[in-house]
């Protein structure tokens, strides 16, 4: 499973996936763990030394005292003050928008930014916008409601309805994610529903999301405020951030590529995970090639 990390803010569980060279960190979306990058993370070893993380509350990583966006970004940067950076962080969903915050905030650890279907606030209206999944995330976001919802659907649904129905929404195409990684995610899933904090994690998250979401003058000058060369990768059949959403995000920041990809959803690491990491390497090699050329 991996092992823990002692930081100031608390154990942080990670998964040493091994390579050398530069250092990748991998940060899973809301609701995740380091489970959802197994499909990628041994091929990105060719590209340096990959370590994939829990989030507080998430995976095997122990809450904090609370769910806030700030304490998960300060979360992260602790883990990362234990290694020699800098880092390419590569975020997927809320882990994309933690990246986006942590660059922002401590350019000296960050060299490079992937974003894979990152969190962004809502265009409205967008014609691509998938209302059902909208509406139940901001059920999703609601304070008191959002975590008794949370903890039903744990406690009512086995470890393999509950992986079943996260890739039905979370993949274009559930029937490509390696079965390796389907069983691995039901292991996860089992130990995660014996976690006290399982149920309302995700909930308290997307309440603070939303909140930043409110703010977005406050979201925008982070943004703008980052200082790494960023690729952001995403799925054109993503029915949790609209790809109109992430088109406005890289307006804000014309010098990001943007690479949509085409029959693949949120999370392409897991249902496209050869096109996935074809993407990533090119990028990466290019921006290395970028650098000595410099």
């Amino acid at each position: 499973m991996g092992n823990y990390v002692s930081t100031p803010m608390g154990p942080m569980h990670e998964v040493d996936f091994g390579g050398t060279g530069p250092s990748l960190i991998l940060i899973h979306g809301l609701g995740g763990s380091t489970t959802n990058w197994n499909a990628v993370a041994p091929t990105l070893t060719a590209l340096g030394r990959v370590r994939a993380v829990d989030l507080p509350g998430f995976g095997l990583t122990p809450p904090r005292s609370d769910f806030r966006l700030g304490t998960h970004r300060d979360s992260v940067i602790a883990y990362l003050e234990t290694m020699d950076g800098p880092f390419t962080l590569i975020g997927n969903s809320t882990g994309g928008l933690l990246a986006e915050l942590i660059a922002s905030a401590r350019p000296d650890l960050v060299d490079r930014l992937i974003l894979v279907s990152p969190a962004t606030p809502p265009v409205v209206p967008d014609p691509r916008l998938d209302w059902p999944t909208a509406a139940r995330l901001a059920i999703q976001a609601m304070p008191g409601i959002g975590a008794a919802y949370g903890r039903r659907f744990i406690r009512t649904n086995t470890p393999e309805q509950l992986v079943r129905k996260s890739l039905n929404m979370i993949t274009h195409k559930p029937g490509r994610v390696p079965m390796s990684l389907i069983e691995e995610s039901r292991e996860m899933a089992r130990i995660r529903k014996q976690l006290p904090w399982a149920g309302y994690a995700t909930a308290r998250t997307a309440t603070s999301i939303a909140r930043l979401y409110s703010r977005r003058p406050v979201y925008v000058a982070m943004v703008l405020a980052i200082e790494a060369p960023t690729l952001v990768v995403q799925g054109i059949s993503d029915h949790i951030v609209s790809p109109t959403a992430v088109e406005w995000l890289c307006a804000l920041r014309p010098d990001w590529e943007l690479v949509h990809l085409d029959d693949t959803g949120h999370t392409p690491q897991m249902d496209a995970p050869h096109r996935f990491v074809d993407v990533v390497r090119r990028w990466l090699t290019r921006a290395e090639d970028q650098a000595v050329g410099a």
